[in-house]
């Protein structure tokens, strides 16, 4: 419900100032991971041109402590803010340090997340062959080591 009411208030009352500082408040202070998450979504699609948008989804994907709301963080920086080489640190980051464990097989990873980024936006990146590389040896997850593993021989021929 609450969920709802984050999508209803960013679609229907953007022009509103009070909007943005309440969605604000919601992807950062709320209890609730699938409010925070729905507002990080909310804020990049109806706010990506306040410089606040992008500051609090760069500390979400880092900082927030559910893995969907830093998945969700990463993916709308790179949706909204593509082939920013000041982003590549945060991708970076998250595809070494992430803290997500498995608990489900149709779990999205975002470490794999980020490694998807990396390689579409920042495929010359000094550092994304290296990546890929430790990646495809040394993630705890087997899905990411499997994707970093193919990504790495198509990469490399």
């Amino acid at each position: 419900m609450r969920c709802a009411a984050v999508i209803g208030l960013a679609e229907n009352f953007k022009d509103d100032p009070d909007t943005k500082s309440w969605l604000q408040e919601r992807a950062t202070q709320d209890d609730n991971n699938d409010v925070r998450y729905m507002a990080v979504r909310q804020l990049a699609e109806n706010f990506k041109d306040d410089p606040d948008t992008k500051s609090i989804l760069k500390e979400r994907a880092t900082q927030d402590d559910d893995n969907d709301v830093r998945r969700a963080a990463v993916q709308e920086l790179a949706k909204y803010f593509k082939y920013q080489p000041e982003l590549f640190d945060i991708y970076h980051n998250c595809a070494v340090n992430d803290s997500f464990e498995r608990e489900e097989e149709d779990e999205t990873n975002p470490r794999r997340i980020a490694l998807e980024i990396i390689i579409k936006q920042f495929p010359q990146h000094e550092q994304t062959l290296p990546l890929l590389r430790d990646r495809a040896k040394n993630d705890p997850d087997e899905q990411v080591r499997e994707f970093a593993q193919k990504k790495l021989k198509q990469l490399e021929g």
